[in-house]
């Protein structure tokens, strides 16, 4: 058996986000083989490995990020008002 590079996600994101053709939870494995003999060869194929693990993680995280980040904008914003008028009555009561 070779070594292997195994890397597991298991999103839990809002159940009305849903993001066609992709998975909240997913694993991906890959087998670090080398014809090279030695460390040298076995640390190249997994710098090699790790490298497409995550460029491939990365891009199906974006994916959910997106979709869950544009849920958020539609939400009602904070109301920024009761900061503003905090600050203006310690202003107040420092005079």
């Amino acid at each position: 058996m070779s070594p292997s590079l195994t890397v597991s996600y298991n999103l839990r994101v809002p159940e009305e986000v849903q993001v066609p053709g992709s998975q909240a939870e997913k694993t991906h494995q890959y087998e670090v083989k080398s014809e090279k003999e030695g460390y040298a060869g076995y640390y190249d194929e997994l710098r090699l490995a790790i490298a497409d693990v995550k460029a491939k993680t990365g891009d199906e995280l974006t994916v959910w990020r997106d979709a869950v980040g544009n849920r958020e904008l539609n939400k009602e914003p904070k109301s920024a008002k009761n900061d503003e008028d905090d600050e203006e009555e310690e202003g107040e009561e420092e005079v």
